[in-house]
């Protein structure tokens, strides 16, 4: 408050509440030329109720701004270090919560494993005496001993085959895939294409190579591997196709991977086993599974390997007409 003299205090000068409502409203906060606010107010003067003059404050708030950007880094900061905690926290418990569910599945993996590692030795027993009786005795061929000594022998080889993939996965899934090299897929499918060569005769079907790229294609893997992949996908092809079908082997390839495709004639999948068929035990067509001895493991071991050589498999299908199976590997560098 401001009065010229002390005798007009009571007469001539603004109240206190007068002068604050005055104040609020002519508060201005300004900016000069360097970027410093500054806050500032005016407050007119009256001397018996005539405006004689103004009164002017103004303060810099640099001080403040410095603290308010202090406090906006600091708050910033924690924030950050708030957020990275908590993620390094919840992987830190899951990670943790998770182990127990690792260790089962390890466990589960190696006893998998080992059963049919133990199952193989007298499968082989099973398999190799009923051939020397078979062999031995001749004139058992025709009688009702013969036909059950027929039916074991068969049975104990697909259960041996069956102990043999299931092996296979348990080594897939450990990822004991052994060294990988360098593989040259013209040479791998020409090989596979020669060597079930028979197998699709004997089905009465068509199987044949499509034109291959000029340049080699290599990617990086276990040639066993790749072979088994490849020649599980034609196998289930040929089963799969009616007798005088066809199923072609195609070779190409984009900027970073290969793709193989496998096409058949055959009967088709449905959508909804589609999504199911890379399941282990899934078999699509009961009755035809039984038929040909599938146990539904081939198309999850392919599956398996084509993961663990880092690609993957795709199907396209219409159900009574046509599968293609794409099998997309990256490239070697």
């Amino acid at each position: 408050m401001f009065c010229p003299t002390d005798a007009e205090k009571t007469s001539d000068c603004l109240d206190r509440s007068q002068m604050d409502s005055i104040q609020i409203e002519n508060w201005q906060t300004l900016i000069n030329s360097f970027g410093t606010r500054y806050r500032q107010i005016e407050q007119p003067l009256y001397l018996k109720k005539n405006l004689w003059g103004y009164l002017q404050v103004g303060r810099s708030l640099s001080d403040l701004d410095r603290h308010l950007t202090v406090l906006r880094l600091i708050l910033l900061i924690g924030w950050l270090a708030t957020v990275l905690l908590v993620v390094w926290s919840s992987w830190w418990l899951a990670g943790l919560a998770m182990q127990p569910v690792y260790r089962s599945y390890q466990q589960m993996q190696q006893f998998t494993a080992d059963a049919a590692h133990e199952f193989r030795t007298p499968l082989a027993a099973i398999q190799s005496t009923v051939e020397a009786i078979l062999t031995l005795h001749g004139q058992l061929e025709g009688s009702e001993i013969g036909y059950k000594l027929a039916v074991l022998k068969r049975q104990s080889k697909r259960l041996s085959q069956l102990v043999g993939d299931l092996l296979l996965l348990a080594r897939i899934d450990g990822r004991l895939a052994g060294q990988f090299s360098s593989c040259c897929l013209n040479d791998l499918l020409s090989d596979i294409i020669e060597e079930l060569a028979f197998v699709a005769v004997e089905a009465h079907v068509t199987l044949v190579m499509q034109p291959q790229p000029q340049e080699p294609l290599h990617v990086k893997g276990n040639e066993e591997q790749l072979y088994r992949m490849i020649s599980n996908l034609i196998v289930n092809a040929i089963q799969a196709t009616p007798s005088r079908g066809k199923v072609a082997l195609l070779l190409t390839y984009n900027e970073r991977e290969a793709l193989i495709q496998i096409q058949d004639t055959g009967v088709g999948i449905a959508p909804e086993e589609q999504i199911q068929i890379f399941n282990r035990f899934y078999r699509v067509q009961q009755d035809r599974s039984r038929r040909t001895g599938g146990s539904g493991l081939g198309l999850p071991i392919a599956d398996a390997i084509a993961s663990v050589h880092r690609g993957s498999i795709s199907v396209q299908s219409q159900l009574g007409q046509s599968s293609t199976f794409t099998v997309r590997l990256p490239l070697e560098n």
